[in-house]
Formats: structure tokens, sequence, C-alpha cells
């Protein structure tokens, strides 16, 4: 028995990344504090006198912030996959038998194959070209 096999890869890939990002973003934030404080305070003295002390203190504060954030974000993926492949296939195979039996097969086997993959992506709104496949085989048996 008499195996050849020939194996040809070809294999082209082309990447183009392309990033352009657009994102609006806006961010408004008002913060209100109030604070309110109370302390009483009593001391009484038994020597000559006596004394009480009583401590009211009540203090507000208000804050008031207000903080507007704008973000602009624009986003654009292009992504184009170029990919070519090539394979060729050559078996023969011979037989021979007692009664003279020769059989001779011989098998070309080539394939093209070609996918282009363009992703454009914006936001939420994607577009897809899935891929284009063209694929050539030949077979010669004898």
């Amino acid at each position: 028995y008499l195996f050849i096999y020939y194996y040809y890869y070809i294999y082209i890939y082309i990447y183009i990344y392309i990033y352009i990002y657009i994102y609006i973003y806006i961010y408004i934030y008002i913060y209100i504090y109030i604070y309110i404080y109370t302390t009483t305070t009593t001391t009484t003295y038994y020597y000559y006198y006596v004394r009480t002390y009583v401590r009211t203190y009540v203090r507000t504060y208000v804050r008031t912030y207000v903080r507007t954030y704008v973000r602009t974000y624009v986003r654009t993926y292009v992504r184009t996959y170029v990919r070519t492949y090539v394979r060729t296939y050559v078996r023969t195979y011979v037989r021979t038998y007692v009664r003279t039996y020769v059989r001779t097969y011989v098998r070309t086997y080539v394939r093209t194959y070609v996918r282009t993959y363009v992703r454009t992506y914006v936001r939420t709104l994607r577009t897809y070209v899935r891929y284009v496949r063209t694929y050539v085989r030949t077979y010669v048996r004898t």
C-alpha cells in the first residue's frame, strides 16, 4: 500500500480594529446636610451659694452641594477579518492483487475558503456582514 498525502495550508489574516467611543453621561448630585446639636448642662454648687448652669447649644448646618458631571463617550467598532484557506490533497493508492488487479486512485482536493467579517458597533446598534464563503472542489477518480 502506498499513501501519499500533500497538505498545503495558506492562512492570511488581516485584522483592522478601530475604536471610537461616544457616550454621554450626565450626573447631578445635590447634597443637603442639616445638623442640629443641643446640649444641656446643669451644675449645682453648695459651698456658699447654689449655682445652676444651663447651657443650650443649637447648631444648624446646612450644606448644599451641586455637582454636574457631563461625559461624552463615542464608540465605533470596526473589525475586518479576511481569511484565505487553500488546501491541496493528493492521494495515490495502488493496490495489486494476484489476479493482476491494479487500481489507481488519484484525488485532488482544492478548497478555497474566503471569509470576510465586518462588524460595525455604535452604542447599541450592530450591523453584521457575516461571511462570504467560496468553495471549489475538484475530485478526479480513475
